[in-house]
């Protein structure tokens, strides 16, 4: 499919976002109409509650879906008096620049790195698998592995985030695909993960065997974003999906080594949700002690006193 039929067809989908909100509109519907990427209202929806319970929660798609959406209903003023809220995700993008109405962007690369700090993952042993930061011994043992595998992890991972932004930065500049469509985990045999180290276990030329149809990318340029990223907060840079990827995979390993082995987890773990847990159902689940930036807080305010 070339880059015009994909764009033609994200516009055909997000066609079916904006008539959505036309039917709201035209029958007489007030309250905050929000506009999402793809599942990411598992993340919002209990943020925007907190603010007001008259929400109208509308899918739209990917980030350019979302984007498409917003100019479809900007374009039309007889929709500048409904209450409206815009959200995408970063990821490797510039940062959007002002717009009105406003759109939230993500400060992160997604909202999956909302999900992914040690203060989360401590909310996370308390409160779901129910562990005591003072009696129980595990609870220290979980926090020291889970900050040295997500150290591991990173490193593990940063020639595929390096490569991956190297791609958005390209087709950004000139126009066209990536010629790459990441699912939600890693390539498979990328990285060896287990309770005791993570390891990569792919190369540059490796990457470039897997996606045949991806833009090329110059070892220098490459080079250079990698120098990039060993200077930044990686939970809050890189792909927030494979962030999420390590912190389920943490928990079911965690699980796992309590339930069988006991060599790190010395008692038994029980998870309501049991050993399987895929990114989606993290995201909801754990929704409720993600992080929330004071910029999204504002951001709704300022939406639903809209005048």
């Amino acid at each position: 499919m070339s880059y015009i039929d994909r764009l033609r067809k994200s516009r055909e989908k997000a066609q079916v976002a904006y008539q959505e909100f036309v039917l709201h509109a035209g029958r007489g519907k007030d309250g905050l109409f929000c506009f999402f990427e793809g599942k990411d209202n598992a993340y919002y929806v209990p943020r925007i509650k907190r603010f007001t319970d008259n929400y109208h929660p509308i899918k739209c798609g990917g980030r350019d879906k979302v984007l498409e959406v917003y100019r479809l209903i900007t374009i039309h003023s007889e929709y500048d008096k409904y209450k409206k809220a815009f959200f995408i995700n970063r990821d490797f993008n510039e940062p959007l620049p002002p717009r009105n109405p406003p759109i939230f962007e993500t400060p992160c690369y997604s909202i999956e790195n909302f999900y992914v700090s040690v203060n989360v993952f401590k909310e996370i042993l308390i409160n779901a698998l129910h562990l005591s930061e003072v009696s129980d011994e595990a609870f220290q043992v979980c926090i020291n592995l889970f900050i040295e595998r997500q150290n591991d992890f990173h490193q593990a991972v940063a020639l595929f985030n390096a490569w991956y932004a190297c791609l958005i930065e390209i087709r950004n500049k000139i126009g066209d695909r990536t010629g790459v469509n990441l699912d939600d985990k890693l390539p498979k045999n990328f990285i060896e993960f287990t309770l005791d180290s993570v390891v990569q276990k792919y190369s540059f030329e490796e990457i470039k065997q897997s996606f045949p149809n991806a833009l090329e990318v110059s070892e220098d340029i490459l080079n250079t974003k990698i120098a990039e990223f060993t200077n930044c907060d990686r939970c809050k840079i890189f792909r927030g999906k494979y962030e999420m990827e390590f912190l389920v995979t943490m928990i079911q390993l965690i699980l796992q080594d309590s339930s069988q082995q006991q060599k790190h987890i010395k008692q038994k773990i029980n998870f309501s949700f049991g050993e399987k847990l895929s990114n989606e159902q993290a995201i909801s689940i754990f929704s409720v002690y993600a992080e929330t930036p004071e910029t999204l807080n504002t951001y709704l305010n300022e939406a639903i006193e809209h005048e």
